[in-house]
């Protein structure tokens, strides 16, 4: 009997750690550290508001009638393809950098299954211009799934 429990406890799958990183609304680029590892999955957390007038927003930034009020404004945004207040994320990968939104990163991690963390660093941020940092607030937390 303690030979199957010992045999199944081995054939059991790794337990999963997170590695989790805040990303602050009244801050440009941040950036985290991510080890080398399996990653199962990535998830996010948290709201945060390019203005304080308007509802706080998560990863995919401001909809709605917040939206319909954001499209009036002229001010630069890093990736104007994103909503304002969207999460963005940048890294390197074969020498290129790339920058999308978080959906798309998602997605595309989602979609791969388990995967092989090798890139080292992650930045993120909130889609809006340097200039436009100082009334924003909320924070975002990014986690990867690692698997022990």
């Amino acid at each position: 009997m303690r030979a199957l429990a010992l045999t199944a406890l081995l054939a059991s799958p790794a337990l999963a750690a997170d590695v989790c990183h805040d990303i602050n609304a009244g801050a440009g680029w941040q950036v985290m550290t991510v080890p080398a590892g399996q990653v199962q999955g990535v998830r996010s957390s948290g709201f945060w508001s390019v203005d304080p007038a308007l509802t706080p927003a998560g990863t995919q930034g401001h909809g709605g009638p917040d939206a319909t009020v954001l499209a009036t404004r002229t001010d630069p945004r890093p990736f104007s393809d994103a909503r304002f207040g969207a999460l963005l994320v940048r890294f390197e990968a074969a020498g290129q950098a790339q920058v999308m939104d978080w959906t798309r990163f998602h997605g595309a991690v989602s979609q791969s299954g388990v995967f092989n963390m090798n890139v080292g660093q992650i930045a993120f941020r909130i889609n809006e211009g340097d200039a436009e940092l100082a009334d924003n607030d909320g924070t975002l937390t990014v986690c990867f799934e690692y698997l022990d």
